[in-house]
């Protein structure tokens, strides 16, 4: 029952009243809203006549748009995969091409038809138009995009949907979708207006999409079934021109633990403007060390196919996230001598020497020699770099020994380990014990107490740690890691009251965008 989950519908139905739309036809709604359009270009217009023009635009815009879903649905349903819609020229992306709906998107839902269960808030942006959400097919997303998405079922856009209206005689409306982050206002006549916006509504929607979140259980308990989803995923389509911030998250979790801080974030337009936020997934059973190494190739494979002649400064301006445990594999991937984590000398000059002849691919081997991330800025979440004294618990290492590790991990731990007679790598109980996630967390683990004397790359570091109790510090906990774990000794700090979630809490969300502000100031960004 655990690993089944459970989760929302991916998409609401349509919502189409019956009665309405004989009361109130298509061409009623059209003429209306065409009134309206010419009405708000008018020079001179008070405030309160602006605002009933806009809403009862808006209020006609989404009549229309809930009829068009109901009825381009119903005649995809009819395999018409060439559906178009009546009297309308589609415009996604303001090129004024006309193309089918399909081409571009599988459907498109209006935000207020979507109701939020995971997000604390529900933001919006009031304006002209109606904020929609865009599924975007899997065959129209890049082949890049597919392979690093968490689920091949698309990826989704948040639009504002506006229909244009032209005085020329015999010229169809120009329904617009608009893609909302990269668009703030619309000009009419030398005017700027506001376009309204729903950022929660794409959050809410992607991750159903996903479904990560139902894997939790399945993630810690069975890593090797959910190995082939695992890796980054982004919400939008890639925007070179901004800032990428890779989310990392913990034990037990999934990707899909960022959602409310990422919902905050998207409503500061700076932040909006210059970052473009990236999850990486993954299965929490195993240990952090193996997991870092996916996220490298992972990382590095997308600046790869994204940015080939490494000339984009963005990807050099990183922002890298980790929260609890992927803040222990976000601290590690950052380390200059990883191999110096080895228990003993003899066993790192083994891994050093058996790289070129395990092959490249060799996980165990790739845990401990690697190049660095090269990020702009680190920033750590609750992250237990000296451990949790939790996993010493017995209950938490009965639970444990549920945990199925992949046949190949013990034996490429095998292949590393045959010099040494006395290695840990040696006894496959021991592979076991020593490869399952809670226990390379406790204070007593090896790669914890390796960890220590590692030297990380000289970049800017921020840590937001989580104190449950009194503002006692340096003796408080966020009731899963205390304070002396969670410090380092570089970079800056805030404590935030929460408990081990602190990317749930607005004072986080406050802290992370201005740090990500100040990290636009290094970058020599503007923040106009």
């Amino acid at each position: 029952m655990v690993l089944t989950g459970c989760s929302a519908p991916l998409l609401p139905e349509p919502v189409v009243n019956k009665s309405e739309r004989v009361r109130e036809p298509d061409d009623m709604l059209m003429e209306q809203m065409c009134a309206d359009w010419f009405a708000l270009q008018e020079p001179g217009l008070d405030g309160a006549e602006y605002s009933r023009l806009v809403n009862r635009y808006n209020r006609s815009l989404l009549l229309m748009l809930r009829r068009y879903r109901a009825d381009m649905l119903q005649a995809f349903s009819r395999g018409e995969r060439d559906y178009e819609l009546p009297g309308v020229m589609f415009d996604p992306d303001g090129s004024e091409v006309h193309v089918p709906l399909r081409d571009v998107y599988d459907d498109i839902v209006p935000a207020q038809d979507i109701r939020t269960h995971s997000l604390q808030e529900h933001y919006t942006v009031p304006g002209i138009g109606v904020p929609m959400v865009g599924v975007i097919p899997v065959g129209n997303v890049s082949k890049t995009a597919r392979r690093f998405n968490i689920r091949t079922r698309g990826t989704v856009s948040s639009l504002t949907a506006v229909m244009e209206f032209s005085r020329k005689q015999g010229t169809k409306p120009r329904l617009r979708l608009i893609q909302r982050n990269r668009a703030d206002d619309l000009l009419l006549r030398g005017y700027r207006h506001q376009l309204a916006a729903d950022f929660s509504a794409a959050i809410e929607i992607y991750w159903n999409l996903t479904r990560v979140k139902d894997d939790r259980f399945l993630g810690l308990l069975r890593p090797q079934k959910l190995r082939d989803v695992s890796g980054l995923s982004c919400m939008e389509s890639y925007d070179p021109d901004k800032i990428p911030v890779i989310l990392t998250h913990g034990l037990l979790s999934s990707a899909g633990t960022f959602d409310n801080l990422v919902n905050r974030l998207m409503c500061d337009p700076i932040i909006r403007r210059n970052y473009q936020f990236w999850y990486f997934n993954y299965p929490t059973g195993m240990a952090w060390t193996l997991t870092a190494v996916h996220y490298r190739r992972s990382l590095a494979q997308v600046r790869q196919q994204l940015d080939s002649q490494r000339k984009n400064k963005n990807w050099d301006r990183m922002v890298v996230v980790g929260h609890s445990m992927g803040g222990l594999i976000t601290h590690y991937s950052q380390c200059t001598e990883p191999w110096k984590m080895l228990p003993d000398k003899k066993m790192a000059r083994s891994v050093l020497q058996r790289k070129g002849r395990l092959g490249a691919q060799n996980e165990l081997v790739n845990s401990y020699v690697f190049n660095p991330v090269e990020a702009g800025m680190v920033v750590y979440m609750a992250t237990p770099h000296r451990g949790a004294p939790l996993a010493r618990y017995r209950i938490v290492t009965a639970f444990m020994k549920l945990v199925e590790l992949p046949q190949n991990i013990i034996s490429e731990a095998l292949n590393v380990a045959t010099l040494q007679e006395d290695s840990l790598l040696l006894n496959p109980t021991k592979i076991t014990r020593a490869f399952t996630s809670v226990n390379q967390l406790s204070p007593d683990s090896y790669s914890i107490r390796g960890l220590q004397g590692l030297k990380v790359r000289d970049v800017p570091t921020h840590s937001i740690i989580g104190d449950q109790g009194n503002g006692d510090s340096p003796q408080s906990s966020d009731g899963v890691v205390p304070y002396w774990s969670s410090h380092i000794g570089w970079g800056s700090e805030t404590i935030v009251p929460a408990d081990h979630s602190v990317q749930d809490v607005p004072e986080t969300a406050a802290d992370f965008t201005r740090v990500l502000a100040e990290h636009l100031v290094r970058c020599g960004r503007s923040l106009n």
